[in-house]
């Protein structure tokens, strides 16, 4: 009996023993190990320089959240660096190897990789993430004085008749100058024909072309912009102007041959403004490195177009942007998507 009884004591402790253990629970650095295996698995823990406008521009602004956002959301570091040129000088960062994410106007990084930029060789080493960032067209008037003086009602006219038209944009190099060098082409014309005739070509700021429409001293002003202009909205102010239609094959020419989108301007965006007008327009686009890594670019990606909403609610010129569409080949000046990007819009089903 009591052999018996020892022999129970000693299989309930056995029982008891096996049900209050458990599996073996792993070292915290292995956990550690997994974690950054699986961010690397997902594009992780990356280091990405974005190159963007100075500090204060919209452009700047926009890029510093976009920044944060994709930190925040574990991408892992994003170096935000004013170092851009500009729109027509962006492509050249990715050429010298500066950046590995960028804003660059859809039909210039379509003209850089083409043909070159200001002067320079053909730019290679990217491809597109998102278009239509924004709704920027080029945005030109004629004083009415001029309208009343000469009978035209558009640029076209203007030309076509030799008139000494006086045309405002801003300095070589910007977007709004290679806007109007490519009307005057396609209207078979140059600067100096336009003086010839006894107008002018005159470059500045857009606060001092205001003021320049505003004291009589310019017929025609062009800014590749938005209807968030400040310089626009003070011209409608000040000035009696008339927001120009360009005719269809105008457009066609632009949209067709230079990469250009339509972009349609409600009507009431400005004083005076009754009608839409349907313009030109290369909207904001960010472009990556070629060689960026596809996971990290998929991530990228994602985290901004599931975000769209959010990043509206923060910069109202951001309205354009639809994950939808936004991969579309117009709304990136026909460059070829990044790997990544294309993976994520045929994952969310935009891209059939």
């Amino acid at each position: 009996m009591k052999k018996f009884i020892v022999l129970v004591l000693v299989l309930l402790l056995s029982l008891n023993m096996v049900a209050c253990s458990g599996p073996e629970e792993k070292p915290a650095e292995n956990n550690q190990e997994a974690t950054e295996e699986t961010a690397q698995e997902t594009g992780l823990n990356a280091e990405v320089l974005f190159g963007t406008f100075e500090v204060g521009t919209s452009n700047y602004n926009i890029s510093a959240e976009l920044g944060k956002l994709w930190e925040d959301n574990g991408i892992g570091k994003v170096d935000v660096q004013p170092i851009s040129p500009g729109g027509m000088g962006a492509p050249y960062l990715f050429a010298n190897n500066k950046a590995d994410i960028a804003f660059i106007n859809g039909a210039p990084a379509k003209w850089a990789m083409e043909t070159g930029t200001l002067g320079k060789e053909p730019a290679d080493g990217y491809l597109a993430m998102i278009g239509e960032l924004s709704a920027v067209s080029a945005v030109n008037f004629l004083t009415e004085d001029f309208i009343e003086e000469y009978g035209v009602s558009t640029i076209e006219e203007a030309i076509r008749q030799e008139l000494p038209i006086r045309i405002g944009c801003s300095p070589v190099g910007s977007m709004d100058n290679e806007v109007v060098q490519i009307l005057l082409a396609y209207m078979g014309v140059t600067e100096e024909d336009i003086k010839s005739w006894g107008g002018d070509v005159v470059h500045g700021g857009g606060s001092d072309l205001a003021s320049m429409v505003k004291d009589g001293k310019l017929d025609f002003m062009l800014d590749h912009t938005s209807v968030n202009s400040s310089t626009m909205q003070e011209v409608s102010m000040t000035s009696d102007v008339r927001f120009l239609q360009w005719e269809e094959e105008t457009i066609d020419y632009f949209v067709k041959e230079k990469g250009f989108q339509r972009v349609t301007i409600a009507a009431n965006s400005w004083k005076g403004q009754e009608n839409e007008l349907v313009n030109a327009g290369t909207p904001d686009c960010l472009f990556v490195s070629d060689d960026l890594d596809e996971e990290i670019v998929y991530e990228l990606t994602k985290i901004m177009c599931e975000n769209r909403d959010y990043l509206v609610n923060i910069f109202a010129s951001l309205e354009p942007f639809n994950p939808e569409t936004c991969w579309e080949a117009e709304k990136v000046g026909g460059v070829a998507l990044h790997p990544g990007a294309e993976r994520y819009f045929k994952e969310a089903g935009y891209i059939k």
